[in-house]
């Protein structure tokens, strides 16, 4: 019985040690912080090209921002008070609306009130506001795509160098394979971080651009043709018409985005 008693003692004593030695080691890893420099620098060479796409996407995502803006395409204020001079066909209340304005509803209803500009012109006006509401956006996306291909280089770059140490040193020392598949590993989370923040950048643009250049269609058609706008009941009376009724977009060669959308 003693002798039992004594084995039992024993194994709890290995068995509280092997606890405590792995307590103390998972607080000594969590005690490990890096900086963000380090994980740059143990990212290795592709880490540069990441940083590049990164700069590249926050510089497009801000520039598209800015030129999205409300007061810089279809100011609100504005748009309602041109829909109400359309409704009440004051033509001369339009067309001081329109003067001299910097945003783009200005420059498309500025052009369609001009009796010399054929409906071909117009079209290439519209065509052209168009294509300044969408610039860079495919840029964007494809530094998003870029960046996670990079990152997915750098992983494999990683890992041919870990296996090439394995290779040379063997693999009697778990933590030389650990290192290098980490390392390895630092470009994929960094690329598909740069990723994901480009390509849903670019999802949120692309609507709002879309949303800009559908009520710069509508304005502009209805400032063309000179019909009164309509609104569905709580929509904003510059954006939409009610279901059912007769489309207020213009048809044909008077439409300034006819046959143009990307």
């Amino acid at each position: 019985m003693k002798r039992r008693a004594a084995i039992v003692v024993l194994a709890a004593g290995l068995v509280l040690s092997g606890l405590a030695a792995s307590a103390d080691e998972m607080a000594g890893a969590a005690a490990i912080v890096r900086t963000p420099l380090e994980w740059y620098v143990m990212g290795g060479p592709a880490m540069h090209a990441l940083a590049l796409c990164s700069v590249l996407v926050l510089g497009g995502v801000l520039e598209r921002s800015f030129a999205l803006r409300a007061s810089a395409t279809v100011p609100p204020a504005l748009g309602a008070r041109v829909a109400e001079a359309l409704e009440v066909g004051n033509r001369g209340e339009l067309k001081r609306l329109l003067a001299g304005g910097r945003s783009a509803l200005t420059r498309l209803g500025e052009a369609a009130l001009d009796p010399a500009l054929d409906p071909a012109a117009l079209e290439t006006r519209g065509a052209w506001e168009a294509h300044r509401l969408r610039r860079n956006l495919s840029l964007i996306a494809a530094l998003g795509s870029l960046a996670t291909m990079i990152g997915l280089l750098g992983t494999v770059l990683g890992m041919i160098e870990a296996f090439d140490r394995i290779a040379l040193e063997g693999t009697g020392d778990a933590r030389i394979v650990a290192g290098g598949i980490f390392r390895a590993l630092v470009t994929t989370a960094a690329g598909l971080g740069i990723g994901v923040v480009a390509l849903g950048a670019h999802a949120l643009l692309s609507r709002r651009a879309e949303d800009r250049v559908a009520a710069l269609e509508h304005l502009t058609g209805c400032v063309v043709e000179g019909r009164a706008v309509r609104c569905a009941a709580g929509a904003p009376s510059w954006a939409v018409g009610e279901p059912g009724e007769e489309s207020l977009t213009p048809s044909g060669d008077s439409a300034p985005f006819a046959g143009r959308r990307s």
